[in-house]
Formats: C-alpha cells, structure tokens, sequence
C-alpha cells in the first residue's frame, strides 16, 4: 500500500483569526492553491493518495487533525513565494518537525525555493527542493521514497545526504500541458460552493510569460523550466475542465489565473467562444496590452466583466527601465473602445523606484484621471515597488542603489513582500519619505480603486502632506462612479470590503 502525501500551502499574507476563518462570508475571496492541486491530481493519478491543507483556511490544529488521518505518509511538501509565504511555511514546518520528527522529509516548491536553490536548501526544515515545475518530479520523488531508490535518480531536485547538498540533472520538459490531469478539486469540495465563498472558480488556460519585463521573476523561473516559455492547454482540455467544475460543484463564472489569456488570438477567440455557446463567463480577461488584437476585442462583449492590463507607470521614461514599450494614446482609444462595450477596466501601477521623480509620479496620476475620465468605472490600484528575486531590476538595485539581499532562508522569510514594506529591503527610501509613500499609495487607492463617496477620512490623508496635494490635485473633479457596484456574484462584495481595509491603514 503507497504511502499519504501531505502538500501544504502556506498564507502569503498574515492570514485571518480563527473566528473569520471559520465564517467563508467574511473571508475575501482568493485563488483556489493549483499550485498544490495539479501536483495532486498527478499524484494521485499515479496511485499516491493525498492530503491537501491550505493554511489560509485551516488553523494548526485543524491541519494535525486532517494528518492524523493518514496511516503513513510518504513526505511532506510545501509550496512558497518570497516573503510571508516562506514565514509562515517555516512555521508549519516547525510544527510538522515537531510532531513528525526527522524520518519524513519535507520538501519545498515555488518560486522561491527555484530562484535560491542554494540557500533554501541549506535550512534544517527543508529536506528536498523540487525545481521549477513539479508535476513531473513529485511522481519520481514519490515513488523513489516509496521505493526506496536513491533520489539522485529523481531528476530536477536538490536534496541532502550525509551532510552534503546534491543536485540533480533536470527534470523532463512537460511537452503537451494536456497531458495533465485536471486539478484535484475534489480535495477542497468543502470549500466549494456557487457563490464562490472562499474560492474563486480558478482555472488557468496557459502557463508562462514571453515577456521580458524588468521588474518580474518570470524570465528567470520559464528558463529554468527549460523549453517554450509560454505553453497553452487545448481549448477542449479546458473546457473538458470547465464542464466538471459546472457539473460538479455549479461554476458559471470562472476567474482566470493566466498572466496572457489571449496570447495566442485564434485560440483566445475559439475558447471565448466556446464559453459563451454554454452560456459561462469569465470575471476578467488579463493580459499585456499589446495582445489585445481587434478580432478578439470584438468577441469580448458578454464573455467578460472587465479587462486588465498593467501599464505600471504614466511615465515614458520609468516605461524605459521597465521594458515596458506601450502606447499611451492607443490605451486611451482601447478602454473608449470597451467602455462602449459595457465593460470595465483594471489596471496596475508601480512607484516608489529610486530612479523616478515627481514629474514620474504626476505623469502616473495624469494619466489615471485620463481613464477616468474615459471610463468613470474603471479601476486602478497602485504598489510600492520591491525588488523581486530573480528579476533584472533587483541587480540594478544592488549594484547602483545599495540592495543588500538576504543572506539565508530564514532572513527571507522576513522580507515581507506584500505587507509593510522594509527599509532594510529598500535601502533607497529615507526615513522621513515613509509616511508620504505610504500615505500617497493610500490615497490613491481610496481615489482611484474604490467605488465609495470622498469622505473626510480621504480629504484629512490628502491634506496631511503638500507634497500629496500637488501630485494629486483636485481630487473632487476625479469622475466616480460612486455606489456603482457591477451586478456580479464575484464582485458584490469588493468595494466595500477594499475599501475597509484601507480605512484601517491610514498612516499619519
């Protein structure tokens, strides 16, 4: 009899108490973890049985109770990205090394642990690295352990053995995505419901990114991956998925985890077709600006709530140190253009770069008021910038801006990537310019992201600082459309909900 096979996915933020957790109503909606769902159908399809935990759902008792259901397990495995996800994957694995003792190993996937071999594997609480995509590897590491062979036989790992640290060669490449079972729902049918509390109807039509932006890690991770970097399932895979998660648990509006849904035009119109001759949706079309050709924009009308897409700053000049070369006035023409289809846009902006000026940030914002003006409901937000592992402009930072990178596993485990931001890990930003930035990002966000009235909490954040008033301006000319809410199962709650969870982090 094979042994239980335990894949865990950490919190990437802080998470929630045990009392919200318990309530889904009060949880925002998130990704369901393919990460961990498509290694576990490919386990289990190989004959592995699986336990899938999430920890944003589970408290750690709740998730020793689901281990102790397992006769015997096999080893344990946790997915991570930089930051919290790392911090609180220590955490559940202090807790797993504490019950478990050392004879199950426990074995690390993600970003993370693909970008810092070296390092990661180097802490006491990982066992095993398994590189880049997994969905091969997990099956050779499964039955290796199983079987007792050698993992130097496992190709695309790292792994310790009497003290020393040993890497293999790579891991075979996945030619056809097809060849990959559907995600194990199944694990999470808990979870599942049509109002989509607290999981999204998540699925994703492709894998990769062929762009080669400076700030991302992509680039780095698809060429470990070795191969095609952008690789797409067929339109029947996809729907055969679609069919089970309509049949099966009641979806009929469906978010996309795609970086470049429609990448590939003839695809993209032939899959947005097929949705709509069976009368489903999805929430949002995401994708690079330039992809958006005109025969695909003209099947968007009642295939899409909104369309995304990311010019990250307003400026020509920050578009330059990005390698982001998108036309401003033809973004102008496209979102005019969806407007009158009915639809909205989102969109997402970087700041805070040592590199950018005032004029930098006055262009983002100018250009922010231009869409609005455009089209009333759309929806920016705006970031912080951080400089991700294995991006391009994270060596710019450390070679001309004094970035020093953590030294360790665990020091990474502290470079919170999402939540309050370090000024160890931004060593540009002075003391002094942390609540404008802070301030400013709130501001915006409340100005530009949320669909509720300007009250005076907004007003005392534009007057706390002169700085924030000159590059915001008139705020009360900004167009609103204020109380609008799209008539949307997945959206009904967002507004109100963002916009609480900025009232609450008001920096003055």
């Amino acid at each position: 009899m094979k042994k239980h096979i335990v894949l865990i996915y950490p919190r990437p933020t802080g998470g929630y108490s045990k009392e919200r957790r318990r309530d889904i109503h009060n949880i925002r909606r998130m990704y369901a973890p393919l990460s961990i769902m498509y290694l576990a159908s490919t386990l289990e399809k190989a004959g592995f049985p699986v336990i899938l935990l999430d920890d944003r759902l589970l408290t750690e008792e709740e998730m020793t109770e689901k281990i102790s259901k397992a006769e015997d397990i096999l080893f344990f495995g946790i997915s991570s990205m930089t930051g919290s996800q790392i911090s609180n994957g220590l955490r559940i694995a202090r807790m797993l090394r504490s019950n478990y003792g050392k004879d199950i190993p426990i074995a690390w996937g993600g970003v993370h642990p693909t970008i810092y071999p070296q390092s990661t594997i180097s802490h006491d609480l990982v066992d095993i690295i398994i590189l880049a995509e997994g969905d091969y590897t997990v099956i050779e590491l499964a039955r290796a352990l199983n079987e007792g062979k050698p993992l130097k036989d496992v190709n695309g790992i790292y792994f310790k053995t009497n003290g020393k640290v040993m890497m293999t060669l790579p891991s075979r490449k996945i030619d056809s995505l097809d060849d990959l079972p559907i995600p194990s729902w199944h694990q999470f049918k808990e979870h599942l419901n049509s109002a989509q509390y607290p999981f999204l109807a998540t699925i994703t039509t492709s894998r990769g990114c062929p762009f080669s932006c400076t700030y991302c890690y992509k680039g780095e991770v698809d060429s470990i991956n070795r191969g095609d970097i952008w690789r797409a399932f067929s339109v029947k895979r996809i729907m055969n998925e679609i069919d089970y998660l309509h049949s099966e648990f009641g979806f009929d509006i469906f978010e996309s985890a795609d970086e470049n849904f429609i990448l590939h035009t003839g695809r993209a119109i032939e899959l947005i077709r097929e949705f709509k001759s069976r009368g489903f949706k999805i929430s949002a079309i995401r994708s690079k600006f330039n992809t958006f050709k005109d025969k695909v924009i003209k099947e968007f009308s009642g295939f899409c709530d909104y369309v995304a897409y990311s010019p990250e700053t307003g400026s020509s000049r920050i578009q330059d140190f990005l390698r982001k070369n998108d036309d401003y006035d033809k973004m102008k023409l496209f979102n005019a253009r969806v407007r009158d289809m009915g639809l909205s846009t989102v969109h997402n902006f970087i700041f805070a770069f040592p590199f950018e000026t005032e004029e930098d940030i006055l262009a983002t914002v100018n250009l922010c008021k231009e869409f609005k003006r455009i089209n009333p409901i759309s929806r920016m937000s705006l970031y912080q910038y951080m400089p991700y592992p294995g991006a391009p402009l994270t060596d710019l930072m450390q070679r001309e801006y004094g970035l020093v990178l953590p030294a360790n596993f665990e020091e990474w485990s502290q470079s919170d990537m999402y939540g309050e931001l370090s000024l160890t890990f931004r060593p540009w930003v002075k003391e002094g310019d942390v609540n404008f930035l802070n301030n400013f990002q709130l501001l915006f966000n409340l100005v530009f992201n949320t669909y509720q009235p300007l009250d005076n909490a907004v007003y005392e954040i534009y007057g706390s600082d002169p700085k924030i008033e000159r590059l915001m301006g008139d705020i009360s000319s900004i167009p609103r459309a204020v109380g609008h809410i799209k008539d949307n199962k997945l959206n009904e709650r967002l507004d109100s909900d963002l916009y609480s969870h900025y009232q609450e982090r008001v920096f003055i």
